[in-house]
């Protein structure tokens, strides 16, 4: 920086002088002249160029260690080390003792939580050390609590109050009140956990509360969401059910707000097993399902992690090539510029015009780029995410839904079957609430496609009035169907879409209806050759919607409020699905509506015909009938998904062999000769493409039909390709379930 600054003021004389003897000035002096004005604009860009890239830098490493607090955050310690160890070389570099004494505060905690207490003290020390240094009063408060609670894991349990206690006497004696909340929640903790004093540490997270409300160092932190749920253990060790509940909900709120997964996965285990020792196993069931989501969820963004950063990886060796090249350039260049003054002096001032002109245009191309390159890795993930997502929660559903409705269809007491009835319609109801999501992403992607497939209108509605059955129930309400007999039994459509849609339809009128009656009404409008055009309606007694409502409804998340500002349940996208997939299907929805008096939603689908014989009751008793004397093998590495599986082959006499992975399949194949192979596609090793494709190599041609849980569209070309003979997607019905494997045993008998 000196060494410019000289440079600048001696130029800055020669120029001074030059403006002086301007008018004396021969042509060789003036061209000299102009040289060195050339220079000295170039030196004062790469000074201010230089002392911006510094400012520039600065910045990101203390955006980079605050991504490295906010890792540790969400338990991802291996990445917060990494990300502080390249801040620390940064630091040490430019003497910069503030960043040191972050990255040091994050790297000591992360060991602390792996349980490396030496290294986690010795880095600890350190962030202090360098935190006095820096005069930073709040994080010496907040380190010197870390501390503390490092000796607490050590059983020194004298050693870590005093530190607590110290922390906690510096914060009330300084300015700075926000660090003073982290040394308040470690001692309150110690009361509460090992004295079992829990009003003197109710006493000490209070303070710590009240503080946390007006501070901005600590919003968006994980110590808010521990503080709530450390307030709700308090009180319902002291027997307090009412602040139980509204900590242990506020905990819940912050910690979805902020993505904290770790806080979520604690509080969800510990209301399981609260609920466990009151005897109430239903919400205790709930609870653990919540928290095995969660475990889940921390797992999968784990692994996008890793995509990134080797995609991250990807882009910087790239970079770094084009940089090199560039480079190269560059001395090129600077060599033919030194071949002759006098065209060396145009060409400088002629080059700093457009060198101007084109960083601009560059840097501007270059952010249009990047931000280009993000969005579509972006959508990439997200698709992926999407995919995975869609298998992974489709999958559990399939087990609960199916095994709930064999438990019923056996004999059990009327309690066992409220409980399974209630169970068969969270689980129906969490998969319509799942397809709404997915669905939400296909419009946003624009990957939505409308699909053909051949359906019984009349079954399919009837079947969705069924699933919902406890619900209506519950409302206390009735659903009636006028049917048009007219109506062909069979037809060809996106029978998946009209189902959502329905579904939506239906159980957004039970939602706004109590002790009323719901018209499902379908009716044939018109046939035209091979086409039908049906026209849909859901109609409905119940408190209707205003005028202003009406506009606002199909937006997504709205949510409709009664006149005592009471929210009614729901997510909010429903009707904005239904309205979204009936414009991919080149139809619209229509309200007609009066407040107090009802609501009713109404659209018309066209349709084609279908050549497809009926299949009613005796002809599925024929089918499993012909059944009876095949083999099938059902090859799934979810344990639960083969018990249902088989067991609903064994319901209907079905010979079935289960194996719970691909080479078990492979093997198994060799030594006995099966009439269908049910196929799972996402397994580890080797998944069901990779399964199939060694069978067929082997010269097996036995049918194979994939049971999944992802979605058609993604699957339809691959199972092509593999030469699979069809698939079912679960959940499935039973009815299409026999009839499937029923068409795939017969097509392949008819071939051979």
């Amino acid at each position: 920086m000196l060494t410019y600054s000289i440079y600048l003021a001696v130029n800055f004389r020669s120029i001074k002088k030059f403006y002086l003897n301007y008018r004396d000035l021969q042509p060789i002096r003036l061209m000299r002249y102009t040289y060195l004005l050339c220079t000295f604009l170039i030196g004062l860009c790469g000074f201010a160029n230089g002392q911006a890239q510094d400012s520039i830098m600065i910045d990101s490493m203390y955006k980079e260690v605050e991504r490295a607090y906010h890792k540790f955050d969400q338990f991802d310690y291996g990445e917060a080390i990494k990300i502080s160890d390249k801040v620390i070389e940064y630091a040490t570099k430019t003497n910069n003792d503030h960043l040191k004494a972050k990255a040091y505060n994050v790297i000591g905690n992360s060991y602390y939580n792996t349980g490396n207490i030496t290294l986690c003290l010795d880095y600890l020390s350190k962030s202090r050390d360098y935190f006095l240094k820096s005069d930073d009063i709040g994080n010496v408060i907040k380190t010197i609590s870390d501390i503390g609670v490092t000796y607490r894991e050590l059983d020194s349990i004298a050693k870590s109050n005093t530190y607590f206690k110290e922390a906690i006497a510096l914060g009330r004696t300084s300015q700075n009140k926000d660090e003073i909340i982290y040394p308040l929640y470690n001692y309150a903790r110690y009361l509460s956990n090992v004295e079992k004093a829990y009003d003197s540490a109710l006493t000490y997270y209070t303070e710590a509360y009240e503080l946390s409300k007006e501070s901005t160092l600590v919003k968006g932190r994980s110590i808010i969401g521990y503080l709530y749920m450390r307030l709700s253990d308090v009180y319902y060790e002291k027997g307090d059910i009412n602040n139980y509940n509204f900590y242990f909900d506020e905990s819940i709120t912050y910690a979805k707000e902020y993505n904290f997964y770790g806080i979520l996965a604690t509080l969800y285990r510990t209301q399981s097993k609260r609920h466990y020792e009151n005897n109430d196993y239903k919400d205790a069931f709930l609870a653990l399902r919540e928290y095995t989501q969660v475990a889940d969820t921390i797992y999968t963004f784990r692994e996008l992690e890793v995509a990134k950063e080797v995609e991250t990886k990807f882009r910087n060796k790239e970079n770094e090539e084009k940089l090199s090249i560039v480079n190269q350039e560059k001395e090129e260049q600077a060599i033919a510029f030194k071949k002759t003054r006098v065209s060396n002096i145009i060409f400088i001032i002629v080059s700093i015009i457009l060198l101007l002109s084109v960083y601009g245009i560059f840097k501007k191309n270059k952010q249009l780029k990047i931000a280009k390159e993000e969005a579509e890795y972006l959508s990439n993930v997200k698709s992926k995410f999407y995919s995975e997502i869609s298998h992974e929660l489709r999958t559990p559903l399939y087990a609960v839904i199916e095994l709930s409705r064999l438990l019923l269809k056996e004999n059990v007491n009327s309690s066992h079957k409220e409980y399974l009835e209630s169970l068969n319609f969270s689980g129906n109801h969490l998969l319509s609430l799942i397809n709404n999501v997915l669905q939400l992403n296909k419009v946003e992607s624009g990957k939505m496609n409308v699909e053909f497939l051949e359906f019984k209108p009349k079954v399919l509605i009837l079947d969705i009035v069924e699933s919902l059955e406890y619900a209506i129930r519950d409302s206390n309400n009735k659903v009636q169907l006028a049917y048009d007999p007219t109506i062909p039994e069979v037809l060809i459509g996106d029978s998946l879409k009209l189902s959502q849609i329905l579904i939506n339809l239906v159980s957004n009128s039970i939602k706004f209806t109590s002790n009323g009656t719901i018209m499902i009404r379908v009716k044939l409008l018109e046939e035209i050759g091979e086409e039908v055009t049906v026209y849909f309606a859901i109609e409905d007694n119940g408190i209707g919607i205003s005028k202003e409502g009406q506009i606002k409804i199909f937006e997504e998340f709205y949510q409709e409020r009664s006149k005592t500002e009471k929210s009614f349940k729901g997510t909010g996208l429903g009707l904005s699905i239904v309205k979204r997939t009936l414009l991919a299907m080149d139809s619209d929805i229509h309200i007609d509506s009066v407040e107090g008096e009802g609501a009713t939603f109404s659209f018309e689908l066209t349709f084609s015909k279908s050549t497809k014989a009926i299949i009613k009751d005796e002809d599925l008793k024929y089918l499993t009938k012909d059944l009876q004397h095949k083999k099938v093998l059902v090859v799934d590495d979810n344990k639960i998904n083969l018990l249902v599986t088989r067991k609903i082959l064994d319901q209907y006499n079905i010979t079935s062999q289960v194996v719970d992975s691909g080479e078990n399949a492979i093997a198994l194949i060799k030594e006995m000769k099966f009439d269908c192979i049910l196929m799972d596609i996402h397994m580890p090793e080797l998944d069901g493409y990779e399964t199939t494709k060694i069978i067929r190599e082997n010269g097996d041609n036995t049918p194979i039909i994939a049971l999944t849980a992802t979605s058609t569209e993604e699957i339809e070309g691959k199972i092509n390709k593999e030469l699979m003979d069809g698939y079912i997607l679960k959940p499935f019905v039973t009815a299409d379930f026999i009839e499937k494997i029923y068409k795939a045993i017969v097509k392949k008998e008819r071939v051979s």
